[in-house]
């Protein structure tokens, strides 16, 4: 039976939302349902994700622009860099601004199936489980890439809309936190950006033009792939070490707002990633994107 999943995505930033969009569409056993944007110019983002499943015939999956900005923060007006890659064809695609709508929607039709994978703020789940709190008990789970243990600064997926990441996190939806601490060290290996670059797939070179244009931007010499290990957790929970945990976030501090407090908890409400099963998890990924 198919791993039915839900993936809401700040895509067109950094590059690993690509490569996550495109792990899931590539998994086998795994039914997108449907795909939401948040963050600044949600429609642009929502372009950018339908150009990624277009390009893997995945057509048919329905995009939605969800929210342009956090439960209470000010909107941002930053543009999407990726957004270079889209050419006039891409463009003609006009998204349905009714993400959370299509969100609600989707929990409907699957009850206790769906798998919601939260890659950037938690902004259209927050207001789906707000404006209708029944669909809690709907959800079969949530596995967010969001939040961070021991660093010392906020993590950015929960920075940006802390309010948002209290109600997930305090709904009573079982979830899969998968926080910066483990991602960080999901840096794709030399030789697995060599395949990707030099591969003749439309994939690949969609990819690899939106990996340069992430290169040329932040500096950087190989992209953390934060979102798609937990795209690969939600699929296959058996990749990581799992704690089951309570997690609050710091909503009123002026240096420590969107911090994430964690505490193991036998019975608590969720899990957060430990560790990971990192040889399985690449040859997961590689095996996926280059076939």
């Amino acid at each position: 039976m198919a791993v039915k999943l839900f993936i809401d995505t700040d895509i067109g930033s950094n590059v690993d939302d690509a490569f996550a969009l495109a792990l899931a569409a590539k998994l086998p056993n795994v039914e997108i349902i449907g795909v939401t944007t948040v963050g600044s110019m949600v429609a642009v983002r929502a372009q950018l994700a339908r150009k990624i499943l277009t390009t893997v015939g995945k057509r048919g999956v329905p995009v939605s622009a969800g929210c342009a900005q956090g439960l209470i923060e000010p909107p941002s007006r930053h543009v999407p860099e990726q957004s270079s890659v889209l050419d006039e064809v891409d463009k003609l695609f006009f998204p349905p601004a009714n993400g959370v709508d299509l969100l609600r929607d989707a929990i409907r039709r699957h009850p206790g199936e769906l798998i919601i994978v939260t890659l950037g703020a938690m902004t259209n789940l927050a207001l789906a489980l707000r404006t209708e709190p029944a669909l809690c008990r709907l959800i079969r789970k949530v596995v967010m890439m969001a939040g961070t243990e021991a660093s010392h600064y906020a993590e950015t997926n929960v920075r940006n809309d802390p309010e948002a990441a209290c109600i997930v996190f305090n709904s009573g939806v079982p979830f899969i936190m998968v926080p910066k601490d483990v991602t960080q060290h999901a840096i794709m290996p030399k030789e697995l950006m060599d395949r990707v670059k030099n591969s003749d797939s439309p994939l690949c070179k969609l990819l690899w033009e939106k990996t340069k244009i992430w290169m040329q931007t932040t500096g950087a010499s190989a992209p953390t792939l934060n979102d798609p290990l937990a795209i690969a957790i939600a699929v296959k929970p058996e990749l990581a070490k799992l704690e089951r945990v309570r997690v609050e976030v710091e909503l009123h501090g002026t240096y420590t707002r969107g911090h994430t407090i964690v505490t193991p908890e036998p019975t608590g409400p969720g899990w957060i990633v430990r560790s990971v099963e990192w040889d399985k998890f690449w040859s997961l990924f590689e095996e996926a994107i280059l076939s």
